[in-house]
């Protein structure tokens, strides 16, 4: 079964931005805005890293991520606890350029966060 349910990929589609957490190995946190995130099936999420600085450090160090997305229509928020894997040549890789070239062809990603979906919250509740 898979860990996000359609109101919650429905709601990861609508959102935007979308808000990203990492924590350094130490645990000094980052919180960051990104516009290129999407569900490529009901466990994994890419992101396109544009422009991550902070994070990508926290990433290659502590490879975790929380996403959190709120559907404007039903105004429910999700939390998505992930594990991520920074991939930065390749197929993946090569998918990622391609996505972000569709509406900037001038901007090349530095990497794709390919994150495997742990946790699924709606608020204080654990759905998955």
């Amino acid at each position: 079964m898979s860990k996000m349910s359609n109101e919650v990929l429905d709601a990861i589609s609508k959102t935007m931005p979308t808000c990203l957490a990492t924590a350094s190995a130490d645990g000094n946190p980052n919180l960051v805005y990104v516009t290129y995130i999407k569900a490529l099936d009901g466990d994994t999420l890419v992101v396109a890293d544009n422009k991550f600085e902070k994070t990508r450090e926290n990433l290659d160090s502590n490879p975790v991520m929380s996403v959190v997305v709120l559907d404007p229509d039903t105004r429910k928020a999700y939390q998505l606890k992930c594990k991520a894997e920074t991939v930065t040549e390749g197929k993946k890789y090569d998918d990622v350029v391609e996505w972000v070239h569709v509406n900037h062809p001038q901007m090349t990603p530095k990497a794709g966060v390919y994150l495997t979906v742990d946790e699924v919250y709606c608020g204080a509740d654990k759905l998955a």
